[in-house]
């Protein structure tokens, strides 16, 4: 049977003949980029929610509750006492029922609704007690300053925090951060495994993994993930009388912890794969595979099909 016939029927195999399998097909295409856009979409809900958000309020209070931000706000064309910002229900209810009988415009209601806010004005602004419609206040402030603002103050603010944690004070600092993390009870227990996820993607890996392995680890029969870090312990190898090599097996989910093993380098089989693709692997528990590793790939990467013939002769012996 010639290689093209053997790989046609592969594939004839390999395609779905069913509406359940075209369904699952077409999930398993969707998944990936639709799983991705949810973490991205959730990444930049929780960036929004827990930092720019809080940067903005902040931003927003020092200009509408203070008399210095109001001094900038009349600035840039906004006075919160005007009419237009008066909430009524927020007035006391002689001004109230004053206002259901006169009107908003009359000048007599306007007076006294001066009156009563100078009675309770302050170098600090209390919008309630000034009976100004805070919502409506907020939206007007936020077109002229906007929201874009709170992600540019959470870059520099970013930038900054990582220039003092280099310094000498900012290292001890994060390092006494860091032991009173380890000892909150609860948060002993979940901040290590964030603090090593969130170091394996954001922090420069420096690991000297020279070549992906797989070893016979943790029994024969067995085989583990590995790298090949360098040469074994001199007194080991002498005293083995063997040519040893020195891997870490990284453990999932977790491939910054692990075991270091001394191992025979013939027991050793070379994986064409990058360290980057084997974290992976490790990381999601062998669910994302490199697609040239991919056994239901193996015809179209030149992968020794003489089994799989075998298997195809025999059924079509039956037959």
């Amino acid at each position: 049977m010639s290689l093209k016939s053997k790989r046609r029927r592969k594939s004839d195999r390999a395609r779905p003949r069913t509406i359940g399998g075209f369904f699952l097909r077409g999930l398993v295409t969707l998944l990936p980029v639709f799983l991705t856009l949810v973490v991205f979409g959730l990444l930049f809900q929780m960036v929004g929610k827990y930092v720019t958000g809080p940067i903005n309020g902040a931003i927003y209070w020092s200009l509408e509750g203070n008399e210095w931000g109001w001094n900038a706000l009349d600035k840039l064309g906004i006075d919160p006492l005007e009419p237009d910002y008066i909430r009524e229900d927020l007035l006391s209810a002689n001004l109230r029922q004053l206002t259901t009988e006169r009107g908003m415009s009359d000048p007599f209601v306007r007076n006294m609704i001066e009156s009563q806010r100078a009675q309770n004005m302050s170098f600090f602004r209390d919008l309630d007690k000034l009976a100004i419609n805070s919502t409506m206040l907020r939206k007007d402030v936020a077109r002229v300053v906007h929201p874009v603002y709170g992600i540019l103050i959470s870059l520099v603010l970013v930038l900054w925090l990582g220039w003092i944690v280099g310094s000498f004070l900012g290292r001890r600092t994060v390092q006494q951060l860091d032991r009173m993390m380890h000892v909150i009870p609860v948060v002993k227990s979940i901040y290590p495994y964030t603090k090593q996820l969130v170091e394996f993607f954001f922090t420069e890996k420096n690991m000297a993994f020279d070549t992906v392995v797989s070893i016979p680890y943790p029994s024969p029969g067995i085989w583990s993930i590995a790298f090949v870090t360098g040469d074994c312990l001199k007194t080991v190898r002498e005293s083995t009388g063997k040519e040893l090599i020195t891997v870490f097996v990284p453990s999932s989910p977790m491939p910054m912890t692990g075991y270091t093993i001394f191992l025979e380098r013939q027991r050793v089989i070379p994986l064409p794969i990058s360290v980057d693709e084997a974290l992976r692997i490790t990381m999601t528990g062998g669910v994302l595979v490199p697609p040239q590793e991919l056994v239901s790939k193996a015809a179209e990467y030149g992968v020794d099909d003489s089994e799989d013939d075998s298997e195809d002769e025999l059924s079509s012996t039956e037959e």
